[in-house]
């Protein structure tokens, strides 16, 4: 009897499931390239600030990668998770020279809100999944990539956070579901 949770390293996948992933892959494609136009025009920016950025196109990564939960879950969890992972991050860049002026060096200072982020990401994650969880820690981590610009970019952060939550992931979903109710009527017509 094979193990359920064995490592393939090959898998035939069902035609169905390849073409949900098609469906998903189109839509990804139409909004890269909707990107690409309103960036060249310079309308990615709103009032100051920047509605499409990395955040924006992040949301869908994490959105498929939580294959345990429903579709409205992994939407909750991908938006409040990421904007308390930018608002954690932002938080910590913010603090070292807090803690720096108070005469901590800098290494401790960073370690210390480390320490602390890290601890409410994956100690809270039992209370409250919506708002701990791995999407969290994902958007926390990425945010230190650009570390300098993170508190100053945060409102366009979850600003794109949340267009991409919303255009990305909700248009997955009502796609995605569109798709497999097609499917069932087509395979109860078959039936």
């Amino acid at each position: 009897m094979e193990n359920a949770h064995a490592l393939k390293f090959f898998n035939k996948p069902k035609k169905a499931k390849m073409l949900g992933l098609v469906i998903v892959f189109l839509w990804i494609i139409l909004w890269n390239v909707i990107y690409q136009v309103l960036h060249t025009h310079e309308l990615t920016h709103f009032g100051g600030i920047e509605i499409i950025n990395w955040s924006f196109f992040l949301s869908v990564t994490v959105f498929f990668m939580q294959e345990e939960l429903s579709y409205r879950d992994r939407f909750l969890t991908t938006l409040f998770g990421g904007a308390v992972g930018l608002v954690i991050a932002a938080g910590v860049i913010k603090g070292v020279p807090l803690l720096m002026g108070a005469g901590l060096s800098k290494l401790v200072a960073l370690s210390l809100l480390l320490i602390v982020s890290i601890a409410l990401l994956i100690l809270l994650q039992p209370i409250f999944p919506f708002l701990f969880n791995n999407v969290g820690f994902c958007y926390f981590i990425v945010s230190f990539v650009k570390s300098g610009e993170a508190v100053a970019d945060l409102p366009s952060n979850l600003v794109s956070l949340a267009l991409g939550c919303l255009i990305l992931n909700l248009g997955c979903s009502v796609l995605l579901t569109l798709y497999k109710k097609h499917m069932m009527k087509k395979h109860a017509a078959k039936n």
